[in-house]
């Protein structure tokens, strides 16, 4: 297979790996790094406890997945002698569908959340 082919495959595979891995922790109860930007710290936690925000951790996530799906493709495809034309394009057509609906479904999720507000602090005094 050449190269260029081989390198087609494996971006649209682990583009697909990217997706799933990034929506996963929104769909499924799963440990992912959140980040608590009024206190400065990060934590490793299914359900935060305060205001915080998962973006970064799931992103992360996802980059980790992109990179193990890819070399794996990236190698087993340079050792196939053939790959139909019909193959890359369902990859592709693959990717894009399951990017687009990632996408949908985050902006979906963002549009309805409400955010818990964190409690004023007890010596907090209205003017």
């Amino acid at each position: 297979m050449r190269k260029q082919e081989a390198l087609a495959l494996a971006m649209c595979a682990a583009t697909i790996a990217f997706a799933v891995a990034f929506v996963y922790p929104m769909l499924a109860t799963q440990a992912v790094a959140w980040y608590y930007p009024l206190e400065h710290r990060w934590a490793y936690e299914a359900k935060p406890t305060g205001l915080a925000m998962d973006f970064f951790g799931r992103t992360f996530q996802a980059m980790i997945a992109w990179s193990l799906v890819f070399v794996v493709v990236f190698a087993l495809a340079r050792r196939l002698r053939v790959i139909h034309s019909r193959t890359l394009m369902l990859f592709t057509a693959w990717a894009v569908t399951i990017t687009l609906l990632v996408m949908g479904h985050f902006a979906w999720t963002l549009y309805f959340r409400i955010p818990t507000p964190e409690p004023l602090p007890a010596w907090y005094q209205p003017r």
